[in-house]
Formats: structure tokens, C-alpha cells, sequence
């Protein structure tokens, strides 16, 4: 059993984000101490916050993925072996309840005190769960049924660190990790929308608003379509979050981590804006509009051009899943290449570019592999449309015939 107050040698870390302490905590210690917040989304009425475009999303809390006992057990089991190592960090944001309340009382809060040139402890005063874990909580709920809670952990220990960073910690920790639900990842940049204005967002925090936008507006051909990969988020189709904003990166970005990584080189209080990136990914064809924050021509843009699918297209169920997404997307970045500021890209400017295709025969074996699906969907809309001649396509022989048989039939209904 752990005495408390406990008092830990640490070390301080000072980067651009903050200070954090690196100090060793035990198993039974962090387990005690600490707590995670599953990412869900807030189904209140309450809980919802006026939008950028004069629309409404719910609020977003937690920053977690929902825990996976069969991981678990893995690493309970790994945790018992003779030569269990865990070298990588724990990384903790010290001073907050579970309501996300920041804790002030001097009898609770976790506190460093200076004891010589370079030398700090850590201070715990209670076992009150008062850390959160930003990242590695698989890592300590591996120990709640091992026999091995005395194994020191390596930890980094952030205090008093708002809530909206550890999302961000995390998002930058598992954006390009396969093992993190991207998902996930996407939609912890909600908390980057609560923090500056949106000409201060970056392509992939618009993306993500436009997304959530999409799933819940009442007026959305997408809501209740997209499947946001959180707790209490619910979806008729497969169409996930990812393949959304993914779609819509392509349109003003082709190199979203960069952008990112650019803005966020200067903070909001000492200017941070689209015109940072402005000399970046210039073949993006919509690129302008981010740049000049015409967010809302931007947003009809694609919002006008999903209802148009919906009229069109959607009666094929291959285009109401993430691959059919995709090409609707790829097929949009072409055609948004000749974009102009003087044209009307209503509604019926995209159903008349998508109705020469809404009679093929899309249960056509050709469209049966899924590898090669995307692509072919994204050249039928290219053909039919006649943005593209089938001459300006690179296509195998052997596919040739079968686009210009495919679209006979459409031209003899």
C-alpha cells in the first residue's frame, strides 16, 4: 500500500508547448492516482456550440480510445514475464478532476518543489485521481490484475496543462500511427476550433468542422451518414469520418501535416494565420479559398455537390461507402482544377457533370474488385461526365473496352 504524500526526484523539460517533469512512477501508484477519458461526443442540446458557419456540432470531451481488453490482457500478461520492459513515457496532465475542473486546493494539487540547481521533486499529496493520462493508458491499465504494480514506469508529467493540449499531445503523438483509429485522431482537432478564430485553423481543423457539420446539420445530405468513430456517434451507412476529411484535405492541401506543423510555428497571441502557408501546396485547386478564408463558398462548394450526389448517384449503394467517397472525391479535385471565382456551383451545375452516370451498371463484375474500385468509379464519373476523354485516361487495354462498352449502355438507356 502507498503512503501518501509521496515525493519523487524529477527532472524539468522545458519545450515551446511547456514545462513537463520526467520522473518514475510505479504501477499501483499510477493506477491509484490516475484516469482516462473516452473521446464521445456530448448528446445534449446543452452541449452544443454555435459553429463557424452558423451551424451547430456537439461539444466533443475526452481524448481517449475506448480500451481494448484483449490488449489488456496482453500486456498483463507481458508485465509478468522475466524481462518486461515499458521504455517509452507516460504522459500525464496533473491537476484536473474528471469533470475536467482545474483542482486549486493546496492539500490535493500535485506540486514541484526546487530542491538544488537542476533538482526537482514531484509532490503527490493524495490518491485522488487527479492525472490524466494524455498517452499510454494501455500501458497502465495492462497492470490492474498483474501481480507486477511495483514495476517503475518512466512517466512525463505535465501540471496544470489545459485540456484542449492534451488532445493535441495526443493527436501529434498518434496521427500517423495505423494502430490509432484515425477517426479518433481527426476529431480530437475539434479542440483546436475552441481555441482561436478560424482564420487561424488549419486545413485539417476546417476539414474536420466542415465534417462534423455535415454529420449533424439538420439540412445535411450527409447527416446521420458519416460514421465519426466515438461513443454515442451513430451512422445508416459505412461512410466513415477519415474518408470525409480526406476528401476534403485534397481540395486545399496536399501536404496537410506540414501546414499544420507551419501555423502552429507561431502561436495565436503572436499572429497565427492562413497567410503563413500561403506559398504551400499550390497545386491544391481550391486552395485560394482556405487561404483567403472563404470558408462558406468553400463549404457550399462540397455541401452542394453532396446533394447532388444524393440525387444522382446515391442509388447505388457503392457510392454510400468510404471507397465510392473516395472517388467521389478524386473525381471532385479534378473538376474543381478549372474552378472559377465567376461560375455558380450550385446544386444543378454538379446533378447535370453526375446524371450521365446515375444508369450504369455499377454490379458489374468490372467493379468488383475492391483494390481497383476506386479508381474505376473515379473514371466512369470522368467519362460519362466528359471532363475527361477516355483518350486522356491512362487505362490498361484490357479495360478499355469495358469502360466504352459501360458507358454505351448508359448512352442506349
Amino acid at each position: 500500500m502507498i503512503k501518501y504524500p509521496i515525493k519523487i526526484p524529477a527532472i524539468r523539460i522545458e519545450q515551446p508547448l511547456g514545462v513537463f517533469y520526467v520522473t518514475s512512477l510505479t504501477a499501483e501508484c499510477l493506477l491509484e492516482t490516475c484516469y482516462t477519458i473516452k473521446a464521445e461526443i456530448l448528446d445534449d442540446d446543452d452541449d452544443s456550440t454555435i459553429g463557424h458557419l452558423d451551424t451547430f456540432v456537439n461539444k466533443l470531451i475526452g481524448n481517449q480510445r475506448v480500451r481494448t481488453p484483449k490488449r489488456l490482457n496482453e500486456i498483463k500478461r507481458y508485465t509478468e514475464t522475466v524481462d518486461a520492459s515499458f521504455p517509452n513515457s507516460i504522459i500525464l496532465g496533473a491537476n484536473y478532476d474528471q469533470k475536467g475542473n482545474l483542482v486549486t486546493s493546496p492539500e490535493e494539487r500535485w506540486t514541484v518543489e526546487v530542491v538544488g540547481e537542476g533538482f526537482y521533486n514531484l509532490i503527490i499529496p493524495t490518491a485522488k485521481k487527479l492525472a490524466s493520462i494524455i498517452d499510454g493508458q494501455h500501458r497502465v491499465f495492462g497492470f490492474q490484475n498483474s501481480s507486477a504494480k511495483n514495476m517503475e514506469l518512466l512517466c512525463s508529467v505535465f501540471i496544470d496543462l489545459p485540456l484542449p493540449y492534451h488532445a493535441r499531445i495526443f493527436t501529434n503523438i498518434n496521427m500517423n500511427q495505423k494502430r490509432v483509429d484515425k477517426n479518433l485522431a481527426y476529431n480530437l482537432f475539434q479542440f483546436d476550433m475552441e481555441q482561436g478564430e478560424p482564420s487561424t485553423w488549419t486545413p485539417e481543423t476546417l476539414a474536420v468542422y466542415f465534417t462534423r457539420v455535415l454529420a449533424e446539420d439538420e439540412n445535411s445530405p450527409l447527416r446521420g451518414m458519416i460514421k465519426l468513430g466515438l461513443v454515442n456517434s451513430t451512422s445508416k451507412t459505412s461512410i466513415s469520418m477519415a474518408s470525409i476529411i480526406d476528401g476534403i484535405l485534397s481540395l486545399i492541401t496536399s501536404n496537410p501535416k506540414n501546414d499544420r506543423e507551419l501555423m502552429h510555428s507561431k502561436s495565436l497571441k503572436d499572429g497565427r494565420s492562413r497567410e503563413i502557408v500561403k506559398l504551400e501546396s499550390l497545386n491544391s485547386p481550391l486552395r485560394a479559398l482556405f487561404i483567403n478564408n472563404k470558408d462558406k463558398t468553400l463549404y457550399d462548394f462540397i455541401y452542394n455537390y453532396f446533394l447532388a450526389l444524393k440525387c444522382t448517384l446515391w442509388r447505388h449503394s457503392v457510392f454510400t461507402k468510404t471507397l465510392g467517397i473516395h472517388a467521389c472525391f478524386d473525381f471532385l479535385r479534378i473538376v474543381s482544377q478549372s474552378y472559377e471565382d465567376d461560375i455558380e456551383y450550385d446544386e444543378n451545375y454538379f446533378i447535370n457533370l453526375l446524371s450521365t452516370a446515375k444508369n450504369i451498371d455499377f454490379d458489374n463484375e468490372f467493379f468488383g474488385i475492391q483494390s481497383k474500385l476506386r479508381g474505376r468509379l473515379k473514371n466512369i464519373l470522368l467519362i460519362c461526365s466528359g471532363v475527361k476523354d477516355i483518350s486522356q485516361l491512362s487505362l490498361k487495354d484490357e479495360d478499355i473496352s469495358t469502360y466504352i462498352a459501360l458507358t454505351k449502355i448508359r448512352v442506349c438507356k
